[in-house]
Protein backbone atom coordinates (compact mmCIF):
# COMPACT_ATOMS: atom_id res chain seq x y z
CA UNK A 1 0.00 0.00 0.00
CA UNK A 2 1.14 3.53 -1.05
CA UNK A 3 2.71 4.75 2.15
CA UNK A 4 0.12 7.44 3.51
CA UNK A 5 -2.32 6.66 1.11
CA UNK A 6 -4.87 3.87 1.16
CA UNK A 7 -7.19 2.80 -1.29
CA UNK A 8 -10.76 0.85 -0.85
CA UNK A 9 -13.37 -0.17 -2.90
CA UNK A 10 -16.28 1.63 -2.77
CA UNK A 11 -19.64 -0.18 -2.62
CA UNK A 12 -22.29 1.83 -0.64
CA UNK A 13 -24.75 4.00 -2.63
CA UNK A 14 -24.52 6.32 0.19
CA UNK A 15 -21.55 7.34 -1.03
CA UNK A 16 -22.30 8.88 -4.16
CA UNK A 17 -22.86 12.82 -3.39
CA UNK A 18 -19.26 12.76 -1.92
CA UNK A 19 -17.92 10.57 -4.57
CA UNK A 20 -19.51 13.37 -7.21
CA UNK A 21 -18.62 16.20 -5.15
CA UNK A 22 -14.81 14.93 -5.26
CA UNK A 23 -14.88 14.72 -9.21
CA UNK A 24 -17.35 17.72 -10.03
CA UNK A 25 -14.31 19.78 -8.20
CA UNK A 26 -10.92 18.46 -9.50
CA UNK A 27 -8.84 19.51 -12.28
CA UNK A 28 -9.31 15.98 -13.72
CA UNK A 29 -12.86 15.27 -12.85
CA UNK A 30 -15.63 14.46 -16.13
CA UNK A 31 -18.73 12.89 -16.54
CA UNK A 32 -17.45 9.66 -17.14
CA UNK A 33 -15.82 9.44 -14.00
CA UNK A 34 -18.98 10.02 -12.02
CA UNK A 35 -21.22 7.89 -9.79
CA UNK A 36 -24.09 8.45 -12.43
CA UNK A 37 -22.34 7.27 -15.54
CA UNK A 38 -21.49 4.02 -13.71
CA UNK A 39 -24.57 3.42 -13.20
CA UNK A 40 -25.91 3.97 -16.69
CA UNK A 41 -23.26 1.83 -18.11
CA UNK A 42 -24.33 -0.98 -16.04
CA UNK A 43 -27.04 -1.00 -17.99
CA UNK A 44 -25.04 -1.00 -21.35
CA UNK A 45 -23.52 -4.66 -20.48
CA UNK A 46 -21.05 -3.05 -17.89
CA UNK A 47 -19.88 -3.22 -14.30
CA UNK A 48 -18.84 -0.47 -12.44
CA UNK A 49 -16.11 -0.76 -9.65
CA UNK A 50 -15.23 2.50 -7.85
CA UNK A 51 -11.70 2.81 -6.52
CA UNK A 52 -11.59 5.59 -3.76
CA UNK A 53 -7.83 7.01 -3.11
CA UNK A 54 -7.97 8.14 0.84
CA UNK A 55 -5.48 9.23 3.21
CA UNK A 56 -4.82 8.51 6.76
CA UNK A 57 -7.51 10.72 7.77
CA UNK A 58 -9.98 9.44 5.21
CA UNK A 59 -10.05 12.27 3.23
CA UNK A 60 -10.73 11.61 -0.66
CA UNK A 61 -7.24 12.01 -2.49
CA UNK A 62 -8.68 10.34 -5.56
CA UNK A 63 -11.60 8.22 -7.49
CA UNK A 64 -11.46 5.63 -10.36
CA UNK A 65 -14.36 4.68 -11.74
CA UNK A 66 -13.30 1.25 -13.66
CA UNK A 67 -15.88 -0.13 -15.96
CA UNK A 68 -15.60 -4.36 -16.11
CA UNK A 69 -16.71 -5.61 -19.79
CA UNK A 70 -16.97 -9.47 -19.85
CA UNK A 71 -15.25 -11.79 -22.39
CA UNK A 72 -16.88 -14.07 -24.02
CA UNK A 73 -16.09 -17.89 -23.62
CA UNK A 74 -14.83 -17.19 -19.76
CA UNK A 75 -11.98 -15.45 -20.89
CA UNK A 76 -12.00 -12.93 -17.94
CA UNK A 77 -12.49 -9.68 -18.30
CA UNK A 78 -11.27 -6.30 -19.70
CA UNK A 79 -11.27 -3.11 -16.96
CA UNK A 80 -11.59 0.62 -18.32
CA UNK A 81 -11.30 3.90 -16.72
CA UNK A 82 -12.71 6.33 -19.33
CA UNK A 83 -10.82 9.82 -18.84
CA UNK A 84 -9.79 8.31 -15.59
CA UNK A 85 -8.49 7.89 -12.81
CA UNK A 86 -9.27 10.94 -11.10
CA UNK A 87 -5.72 11.80 -8.79
CA UNK A 88 -3.24 14.21 -8.51
CA UNK A 89 -1.01 12.93 -11.03
CA UNK A 90 1.98 14.53 -10.16
CA UNK A 91 1.36 12.84 -6.83
CA UNK A 92 3.48 9.06 -6.84
CA UNK A 93 1.56 7.56 -3.63
CA UNK A 94 -1.99 8.38 -5.63
CA UNK A 95 -0.82 6.51 -8.58
CA UNK A 96 0.42 3.67 -6.60
CA UNK A 97 -2.73 3.57 -4.54
CA UNK A 98 -4.44 3.57 -7.75
CA UNK A 99 -2.55 1.11 -9.62
CA UNK A 100 -2.37 -1.24 -6.56
CA UNK A 101 -6.36 -1.34 -6.66
CA UNK A 102 -6.35 -2.17 -9.89
CA UNK A 103 -4.24 -4.83 -9.78
CA UNK A 104 -6.09 -5.96 -6.56
CA UNK A 105 -9.15 -6.11 -8.38
CA UNK A 106 -8.15 -7.47 -11.74
CA UNK A 107 -6.81 -10.71 -9.85
CA UNK A 108 -10.50 -11.05 -8.53
CA UNK A 109 -12.21 -10.52 -11.98
CA UNK A 110 -10.12 -12.42 -13.61
CA UNK A 111 -9.27 -9.05 -15.56
CA UNK A 112 -6.34 -9.42 -18.76
CA UNK A 113 -6.00 -5.38 -18.26
CA UNK A 114 -6.66 -2.35 -17.65
CA UNK A 115 -6.93 0.44 -19.88
CA UNK A 116 -6.41 3.97 -18.25
CA UNK A 117 -6.76 7.54 -19.63
CA UNK A 118 -5.28 10.27 -17.34
CA UNK A 119 -7.12 13.65 -18.25
CA UNK A 120 -3.45 15.27 -17.99
CA UNK A 121 -3.07 17.99 -20.81
CA UNK A 122 -0.42 18.38 -22.47
CA UNK A 123 1.29 15.27 -22.28
CA UNK A 124 3.93 14.83 -20.15
CA UNK A 125 7.18 13.13 -20.81
CA UNK A 126 7.67 12.70 -16.87
CA UNK A 127 4.10 10.73 -16.29
CA UNK A 128 5.17 8.48 -18.77
CA UNK A 129 7.92 7.53 -17.76
CA UNK A 130 5.93 7.22 -13.88
CA UNK A 131 3.09 4.93 -15.65
CA UNK A 132 6.09 3.04 -17.19
CA UNK A 133 8.14 2.25 -14.17
CA UNK A 134 4.57 0.94 -12.44
CA UNK A 135 4.09 -1.74 -15.65
CA UNK A 136 1.54 0.31 -17.71
CA UNK A 137 2.57 0.24 -21.23
CA UNK A 138 1.19 2.75 -24.04
CA UNK A 139 -2.07 1.75 -25.17
CA UNK A 140 -3.23 1.64 -29.10
CA UNK A 141 -3.42 5.08 -30.53
CA UNK A 142 -5.70 3.77 -33.12
CA UNK A 143 -8.14 5.87 -35.22
CA UNK A 144 -8.61 9.54 -36.42
CA UNK A 145 -9.56 10.39 -33.00
CA UNK A 146 -6.50 8.20 -31.31
CA UNK A 147 -8.14 6.27 -28.56
CA UNK A 148 -11.43 5.04 -26.92
CA UNK A 149 -12.22 8.30 -26.43
CA UNK A 150 -11.29 11.40 -28.39
CA UNK A 151 -7.35 12.41 -27.69
CA UNK A 152 -7.73 15.58 -29.73
CA UNK A 153 -10.55 18.36 -28.36
CA UNK A 154 -11.43 22.01 -28.57
CA UNK A 155 -11.99 22.84 -24.89
CA UNK A 156 -13.45 26.57 -25.03
CA UNK A 157 -12.38 28.36 -21.77
CA UNK A 158 -15.21 30.26 -20.18
CA UNK A 159 -14.56 33.77 -18.45
CA UNK A 160 -15.18 34.57 -14.91
CA UNK A 161 -18.22 35.97 -13.52
CA UNK A 162 -20.14 34.83 -16.73
CA UNK A 163 -19.03 37.54 -18.84
CA UNK A 164 -20.61 36.32 -22.53
CA UNK A 165 -19.53 39.93 -23.99
CA UNK A 166 -15.90 38.77 -23.03
CA UNK A 167 -16.94 34.85 -24.72
CA UNK A 168 -18.27 36.56 -27.77
CA UNK A 169 -15.49 38.72 -28.48
CA UNK A 170 -12.89 35.58 -28.19
CA UNK A 171 -14.72 33.79 -31.32
CA UNK A 172 -13.19 34.09 -34.73
CA UNK A 173 -15.03 36.81 -36.55
CA UNK A 174 -16.73 34.60 -38.47
CA UNK A 175 -18.57 32.42 -35.73
CA UNK A 176 -19.66 35.87 -34.17
CA UNK A 177 -21.07 36.42 -38.16
CA UNK A 178 -22.96 33.82 -37.86
CA UNK A 179 -24.46 33.92 -34.41
CA UNK A 180 -25.86 37.25 -34.95
CA UNK A 181 -27.17 36.14 -38.37
CA UNK A 182 -29.10 33.64 -36.72
CA UNK A 183 -30.18 36.17 -34.79
CA UNK A 184 -31.15 38.69 -37.06
CA UNK A 185 -33.21 36.03 -39.27
CA UNK A 186 -34.98 35.39 -36.23
CA UNK A 187 -33.81 31.84 -34.93
CA UNK A 188 -34.25 31.18 -31.34
CA UNK A 189 -33.29 28.88 -28.73
CA UNK A 190 -34.86 26.83 -25.99
CA UNK A 191 -33.82 24.26 -22.98
CA UNK A 192 -36.86 21.95 -23.45
CA UNK A 193 -37.13 18.00 -22.15
CA UNK A 194 -37.36 14.43 -21.98
CA UNK A 195 -40.67 14.78 -24.36
CA UNK A 196 -38.52 15.88 -27.41
CA UNK A 197 -35.57 13.68 -26.92
CA UNK A 198 -37.20 11.35 -29.75
CA UNK A 199 -37.19 14.52 -32.32
CA UNK A 200 -33.80 14.59 -31.24
CA UNK A 201 -33.05 11.17 -32.35
CA UNK A 202 -34.96 11.54 -35.56
CA UNK A 203 -32.87 14.59 -36.09
CA UNK A 204 -29.67 12.90 -35.37
CA UNK A 205 -30.58 10.18 -37.99
CA UNK A 206 -31.46 12.98 -40.50
CA UNK A 207 -27.26 14.29 -39.75
CA UNK A 208 -25.63 10.74 -39.49
CA UNK A 209 -27.30 9.90 -43.03
CA UNK A 210 -25.72 13.10 -44.65
CA UNK A 211 -22.32 12.80 -42.71
CA UNK A 212 -21.93 9.12 -43.18
CA UNK A 213 -22.54 7.93 -39.68
CA UNK A 214 -23.77 4.87 -37.73
CA UNK A 215 -26.12 6.92 -35.10
CA UNK A 216 -26.93 5.42 -31.52
CA UNK A 217 -30.59 4.27 -30.94
CA UNK A 218 -32.80 6.40 -29.40
CA UNK A 219 -32.96 4.04 -26.29
CA UNK A 220 -29.25 5.13 -25.60
CA UNK A 221 -30.02 8.40 -25.18
CA UNK A 222 -33.02 7.70 -23.07
CA UNK A 223 -30.71 5.90 -20.49
CA UNK A 224 -27.92 8.49 -20.18
CA UNK A 225 -31.09 11.20 -19.62
CA UNK A 226 -32.88 9.20 -17.01
CA UNK A 227 -29.77 8.38 -15.35
CA UNK A 228 -28.31 12.14 -15.23
CA UNK A 229 -31.20 14.41 -15.41
CA UNK A 230 -32.51 13.78 -11.74
CA UNK A 231 -29.07 15.11 -10.49
CA UNK A 232 -29.18 18.12 -13.47
CA UNK A 233 -26.45 16.97 -15.17
CA UNK A 234 -28.02 16.53 -18.59
CA UNK A 235 -29.75 19.45 -20.70
CA UNK A 236 -31.19 19.34 -24.40
CA UNK A 237 -31.53 22.14 -26.69
CA UNK A 238 -33.82 23.04 -29.47
CA UNK A 239 -33.27 25.61 -32.61
CA UNK A 240 -36.49 26.71 -34.14
CA UNK A 241 -37.28 28.83 -36.93
CA UNK A 242 -41.08 29.91 -37.45
CA UNK A 243 -42.44 26.65 -36.53
CA UNK A 244 -39.45 24.33 -37.87
CA UNK A 245 -36.77 22.44 -35.91
CA UNK A 246 -33.50 23.29 -37.52
CA UNK A 247 -30.09 22.04 -34.77
CA UNK A 248 -30.60 20.18 -31.22
CA UNK A 249 -27.50 19.18 -29.28
CA UNK A 250 -26.94 17.56 -25.67
CA UNK A 251 -25.04 19.41 -22.99
CA UNK A 252 -23.69 17.75 -19.81
CA UNK A 253 -22.45 19.58 -16.59
CA UNK A 254 -20.29 18.12 -13.87
CA UNK A 255 -18.53 20.22 -11.53
CA UNK A 256 -17.09 23.00 -13.69
CA UNK A 257 -17.09 21.76 -17.06
CA UNK A 258 -19.43 21.32 -19.56
CA UNK A 259 -19.35 19.06 -22.53
CA UNK A 260 -21.18 18.86 -25.81
CA UNK A 261 -21.77 15.50 -26.07
CA UNK A 262 -24.17 14.82 -29.38
CA UNK A 263 -25.81 17.81 -31.89
CA UNK A 264 -27.72 17.38 -34.76
CA UNK A 265 -29.25 19.73 -37.29
CA UNK A 266 -31.77 19.22 -40.28
CA UNK A 267 -31.44 19.67 -44.10
CA UNK A 268 -33.90 22.63 -44.74
CA UNK A 269 -32.66 26.09 -43.58
CA UNK A 270 -29.14 25.70 -43.70
CA UNK A 271 -28.27 28.75 -44.65
CA UNK A 272 -29.67 30.66 -40.79
CA UNK A 273 -26.85 28.96 -38.70
CA UNK A 274 -28.64 27.11 -36.70
CA UNK A 275 -25.70 25.13 -35.00
CA UNK A 276 -23.75 27.99 -34.16
CA UNK A 277 -26.44 29.56 -32.51
CA UNK A 278 -26.96 25.97 -30.16
CA UNK A 279 -23.60 25.92 -29.15
CA UNK A 280 -23.82 29.87 -27.90
CA UNK A 281 -26.89 29.32 -26.15
CA UNK A 282 -25.36 26.53 -24.54
CA UNK A 283 -22.20 27.80 -23.49
CA UNK A 284 -24.15 31.25 -22.11
CA UNK A 285 -25.96 28.10 -20.01
CA UNK A 286 -22.94 26.24 -18.90
CA UNK A 287 -21.54 29.65 -17.47
CA UNK A 288 -24.92 30.24 -15.30
CA UNK A 289 -24.20 26.69 -14.26
CA UNK A 290 -20.67 28.33 -12.91
CA UNK A 291 -18.48 26.24 -15.55
CA UNK A 292 -15.08 27.45 -16.25
CA UNK A 293 -14.61 25.33 -19.56
CA UNK A 294 -16.24 24.01 -22.62
CA UNK A 295 -15.35 21.10 -23.90
CA UNK A 296 -16.37 20.36 -27.41
CA UNK A 297 -14.96 17.12 -27.66
CA UNK A 298 -13.32 15.15 -30.73
CA UNK A 299 -11.44 16.40 -33.88
CA UNK A 300 -9.31 14.23 -35.92
CA UNK A 301 -5.41 13.62 -35.75
CA UNK A 302 -4.75 15.16 -39.06
CA UNK A 303 -6.14 19.06 -39.08
CA UNK A 304 -5.10 19.48 -42.47
CA UNK A 305 -7.68 21.24 -44.49
CA UNK A 306 -9.20 18.35 -47.21
CA UNK A 307 -8.25 15.74 -44.46
CA UNK A 308 -11.32 13.32 -43.36
CA UNK A 309 -12.86 15.46 -40.51
CA UNK A 310 -11.56 18.78 -41.50
CA UNK A 311 -15.28 20.41 -41.78
CA UNK A 312 -16.14 19.31 -38.11
CA UNK A 313 -12.49 20.72 -37.15
CA UNK A 314 -13.34 24.26 -38.88
CA UNK A 315 -16.55 24.72 -37.09
CA UNK A 316 -14.81 23.92 -33.32
CA UNK A 317 -12.28 26.14 -34.53
CA UNK A 318 -14.08 29.24 -34.74
CA UNK A 319 -15.03 29.39 -31.29
CA UNK A 320 -11.40 28.36 -30.41
CA UNK A 321 -8.75 27.56 -32.22
CA UNK A 322 -5.97 25.87 -29.62
CA UNK A 323 -6.58 22.03 -30.03
CA UNK A 324 -6.13 20.25 -26.52
CA UNK A 325 -3.92 16.99 -26.89
CA UNK A 326 -4.79 14.93 -23.55
CA UNK A 327 -2.22 11.88 -22.29
CA UNK A 328 -3.76 8.72 -24.39
CA UNK A 329 -4.31 5.98 -23.22
CA UNK A 330 -2.58 3.14 -21.32
CA UNK A 331 -2.83 -0.21 -20.67
CA UNK A 332 -2.00 -1.89 -17.24
CA UNK A 333 -1.25 -6.11 -18.53
CA UNK A 334 -2.65 -7.96 -15.44
CA UNK A 335 -2.41 -11.48 -17.50
CA UNK A 336 0.51 -10.82 -19.31
CA UNK A 337 -0.42 -14.21 -21.69
CA UNK A 338 -3.95 -13.00 -22.19
CA UNK A 339 -3.01 -9.73 -22.54
CA UNK A 340 -0.27 -10.20 -25.23
CA UNK A 341 -3.46 -12.26 -27.42
CA UNK A 342 -5.70 -9.41 -26.56
CA UNK A 343 -2.69 -6.87 -27.75
CA UNK A 344 -2.49 -8.47 -31.38
CA UNK A 345 -6.47 -8.89 -31.75
CA UNK A 346 -7.60 -5.53 -30.76
CA UNK A 347 -6.37 -3.39 -33.63
CA UNK A 348 -7.83 -5.90 -35.81
CA UNK A 349 -11.10 -6.04 -33.96
CA UNK A 350 -11.34 -2.05 -34.39
CA UNK A 351 -10.75 -1.89 -38.08
CA UNK A 352 -13.49 -4.48 -37.59
CA UNK A 353 -15.76 -2.08 -35.97
CA UNK A 354 -14.85 1.40 -38.68
CA UNK A 355 -15.98 -1.17 -41.79
CA UNK A 356 -19.39 -1.95 -39.27
CA UNK A 357 -20.25 1.33 -38.48
CA UNK A 358 -18.82 3.87 -41.07
CA UNK A 359 -19.66 4.38 -44.48
CA UNK A 360 -16.48 6.67 -45.02
CA UNK A 361 -13.97 5.38 -42.31
CA UNK A 362 -15.06 6.95 -39.60
CA UNK A 363 -14.75 5.93 -35.99
CA UNK A 364 -17.79 4.43 -34.39
CA UNK A 365 -18.95 6.47 -31.63
CA UNK A 366 -16.52 5.34 -28.26
CA UNK A 367 -18.34 2.44 -26.19
CA UNK A 368 -18.18 4.54 -22.99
Amino acid sequence: MAQGLRWRLVTDPAERSRWDAFVGAHPAGNLLQSWEWGEIRARQRWRPHRLAVEDAGGELRGAASVLERRLPAGGGSLLYLPEGPVIDFGDPRALDAVTQGLRRLGARRRAISAKIDPHVSPPDPRLDRALRLRGYRIGHRRGRFEGTQPRHRVVVPLPPGGDAEALLASFHAKTRYNIRLAERRGVTVARVGRQRLADFHRMLEVTCARDGFKERELRYFAEIWDGLAPYGMIHLFFARHEGDDLAAAILTVTGREAVYGWGASANLKRNLMAPYAVQWAMMRFAMSQGCTRYDMTGVPRDLREGAAGYGLYRFKRGFHDEVTTLQGEYDLPLRPLPYAMWRWTEPRWWRLQVALHSVRGSPPEADS
